[in-house]
């Protein structure tokens, strides 16, 4: 399912918003008609917002796609941590199999393939150099270590004796390119988007969002057709800036 990019949508509706405010409230002083007002008013909003969503959306786009790269990742490297290692094992052992178009068989708690000893090291932690000298001492052929993480020492001492090492990024663009990520992972609720985006608008550093949006409406009462309504709504902006700054999540 697509994504929406809601803060490329934001901004782009608060473009047109802000735009059409400004026009209206120029071009009625101007104009005998309100409806010759309020049509060049839209005009000039939905223009204004479409060049700034054509002017923005490649820089969107990938800020968004990097941000959700980064929290699928993140994702996958909880999943990993504390899924079943059969599971793991079966996982990589179908994805390395799908990847290199080789057979890849699970013996002895690792994977072989093509010559190559896959060890599977997933934990909340990075894995450490000592994790690393005990795949060494199996002794064999290749090997490669696959871990949400290394430490520093961990990858030196595998550059050292030319292990593989497959980080969370290497893991999940090897599962993804075999279409073997996970349809959904552990720990994570159908609800969490909706929870964390509820969270960040309710967080104390939002407040002068509100502040800012209910002052600019009480504004444009000042030179408004219809006051009450801009009245309103401002009033509403700054009651909740109130409440979030003093009872909003810091």
């Amino acid at each position: 399912m697509k994504q929406i990019d809601f803060p490329l949508w934001a901004d782009t509706l608060l473009t047109f918003g802000g735009t059409f405010l400004l026009f209206f409230c120029i071009l009625r002083f101007y104009l005998s008609s309100p409806q010759a007002a309020l049509s060049l008013s839209l005009a000039g909003g939905g223009a204004a917002a479409f060049l700034l969503h054509l002017i923005v959306r490649r820089r969107h786009k990938k800020r968004h796609t990097a941000a959700q790269s980064r929290a699928e990742i993140q994702k996958l490297s909880f999943h990993l941590a504390v899924d079943a290692r059969a599971n793991s094992l079966r996982r990589f052992a179908e994805a390395i199999a799908a990847d290199s178009g080789k057979d890849a068989v699970i013996a002895g708690g690792r994977i072989l393939s093509d010559g190559t000893e896959y060890f599977l090291l997933f934990r909340l932690e990075g894995t450490t150099a000592d994790e690393i000298a005990s795949v060494l001492r199996r002794g064999g052929g290749e090997k490669a270590v696959l871990a949400s993480s290394f430490t520093k020492e961990a990858r030196a001492l595998a550059l050292s004796f030319g292990i593989r090492l497959l980080d969370a990024s290497d893991c999940y663009a090897l599962l993804e390119r075999a279409d073997k990520l996970p349809e959904r992972y552990l720990g994570e609720s159908a609800a969490a988007g909706w929870k964390e985006a509820l969270r960040l608008r309710l967080c104390r550093k939002s407040w002068k969002g509100y502040l800012l949006a209910g002052a600019g409406l009480l504004l444009f009462s000042l030179i408004s057709l219809y006051p009450v309504y801009y009245i309103a709504a401002g009033g509403l902006l700054l009651a909740a800036a109130a409440l979030v700054r003093i009872f909003g999540r810091t």
